[in-house]
């Protein structure tokens, strides 16, 4: 065996252990199922699991709306994220580093240290609601309420789609504003004919990382959600920790699985047709 496969061995022993072998055990628990009254797990295999979450309209409501919260905070994350990339790769300057550092925070710090800052912030008592009410202004609730859950996924996924972006945006040539702008080319044009399309591998990178992020969360929805707004995370953390159903909280986690390597399967297949049109 050559001494490079054997250098590996230590690093795909763990992978396997740590990887494999839990993913393994949630694909052959998702196909089992529970005694009533017990918790142990019934013999045999059986896709019980998969047809009560197709079968019942709940699961499928609570899919769709965790589909819809996806979108939309991908969508929002990169309206907010390109010009706050555009702006620490062309005007930071000496501050490129701190705020790359700052916008690093939100995932460092984990998902519960952010949700309950913007808890304090959107609360009834918080920040919002502090200084609409000195301002003479109606409060607004935002706990338990999908545009509270939505501010929340933006701030906590928002370095998700600054990251890829800063990175493709650092390559594009430094006059190349200053070359359209020359050319007569207004400003809306130059973003829409020049800087987007150039932009687009960090667009797709980032989106898929922010829609992945938001449709495997559970966190955020909770805490800002107060408990009242299901999502697909919420309901699989329920369903293995409170209501210790295990096996349809391993058929949850599936489905999450299959979508997201699906949407990425579909994204490599669309970057590849692009590829293959633009060399012909």
């Amino acid at each position: 065996m050559p001494p490079s496969i054997l250098l590996l061995l230590p690093a795909l022993a763990l992978s396997a252990v740590v990887f494999l072998a839990p993913f393994v055990w949630l694909a052959s628990t998702s196909f089992r199922t529970q005694a009533e009254g017990s918790l142990l797990l019934a013999d045999g295999l059986s896709f019980d699991n998969y047809i009560r979450l197709l079968a019942d309209p709940f699961f499928l409501e609570v899919l769709l709306r965790t589909l819809a919260y996806s979108v939309i905070t991908t969508i929002l994350s990169l309206i907010v994220a390109l010009p706050v990339a555009r702006f620490i790769v062309t005007r930071a300057g000496r501050l490129k580093g701190i705020l790359l550092a700052l916008m690093l925070v939100p995932l460092v710090s984990g998902a519960l240290l952010p949700s309950l800052g913007m808890l304090h912030l959107m609360g009834p008592l918080g920040v919002v609601n502090g200084a609409s009410r000195l301002m003479g202004l109606p409060t607004v609730k935002l706990l338990g309420t999908p545009t509270g859950i939505l501010i929340g996924l933006v701030q906590s996924f928002l370095p998700l789609m600054v990251l890829p972006l800063v990175n493709t945006l650092a390559r594009l040539p430094a006059d190349l504003e200053q070359a359209a702008a020359s050319l007569g080319a207004p400003a809306t044009a130059i973003w829409r004919r020049v800087i987007l399309p150039l932009a687009m591998p960090g667009v797709v990178a980032g989106s898929v990382l922010v829609f992945c992020a938001t449709f495997t969360s559970f966190v955020t929805p909770q805490v800002l959600g107060q408990g009242h707004i299901a999502t697909f995370g919420t309901v699989a953390y329920q369903q293995a920790g409170q209501v210790l159903d295990w096996p349809f909280a391993s058929a949850l986690a599936m489905v999450a699985l299959v979508m997201i390597g699906l949407l990425q399967v579909a994204i490599a297949i669309g970057s590849r047709l692009i590829r293959r049109q633009e060399a012909q």
